[in-house]
């Protein structure tokens, strides 16, 4: 049967490379401990280069969030490496591991669902990263539910998807992995993560990327909702 979708083919694969690589960004500023190669990142200003690729996706937040790295970037003219590393440090280990603020709490899904266990949730996330067929790296020590293993899985059915309007096999099913994670899973709590964050974040890099992080989330599943609604195979 003939598909049909807001793109198709090779502009389809486009954007599911796109995406995947978003989600790329995010793990590495959320997983990754402030070092001289992020700090350089920072400084040339990679990260706001990086996004006006996505400009079009015209988000208030995100775009808020661009601003609040741009300023950040600006900020750091003049100091001493250590002394921004040591402040990164400190902001990311308040925001990962919830020590900055009672109401921020570690991103892991369990904390943030309500009316769920934690047990509960980590073991709903396994269940869907099985029936996806996309089982996390067992090695990273973190649990299944924490926030970057969930962009991390987005980021896998991403590149999926990239194979998929390629090889004319598969894509319905990808997509519908897609927005039923982000439905079910990722999208119904990181944003109040972020929100934690955007309040309590100490420095302007971090709350940027919270609000770029929460942004992208919500322009994704509208784009989901859409090309699901839209493809026939």
């Amino acid at each position: 049967m003939r598909r049909k979708s807001v793109v198709s083919g090779k502009a389809g694969a486009d954007v599911a490379s796109g995406r995947a690589a978003f989600y790329e960004m995010l793990v590495t500023v959320f997983r990754r401990l402030p070092d001289p190669d992020l700090l350089q990142k920072i400084v040339k200003g990679d990260f706001p280069d990086f996004l006006v690729r996505f400009r079009e996706l015209d988000n208030d937040r995100l775009n808020s969030g661009v601003r609040l790295l741009t300023s950040y970037q600006s900020s750091l003219q003049g100091r001493i490496d250590e002394e921004v590393l040591m402040e990164l440090s400190v902001d990311r280990t308040r925001i990962v591991r919830g020590t900055g603020h009672s109401d921020l709490k570690p991103p892991y899904e369990g904390l943030y669902k309500r009316r769920k266990a934690a047990g509960e949730s980590v073991l709903e996330v396994i269940r869907f990263y099985r029936m996806a067929g996309l089982l996390p790296d067992m090695n990273n020590q973190e649990s299944a539910d924490f926030l970057f293993v969930e962009l991390d899985f987005m980021k896998q059915l991403c590149l999926r998807e990239q194979e998929k309007w390629l090889d004319d096999g598969g894509l319905r099913e990808t997509i519908t992995h897609e927005e039923k994670f982000l439905e079910e899973h990722l999208g119904k709590w990181a944003g109040d993560f972020c929100r934690e964050v955007e309040k309590h974040a100490s420095t302007d890099f971090y709350r940027g990327f919270s609000l770029i992080l929460d942004g992208f989330l919500t322009v994704d599943k509208k784009w989901l909702t859409r090309l699901s609604r839209q493809i026939q195979e």
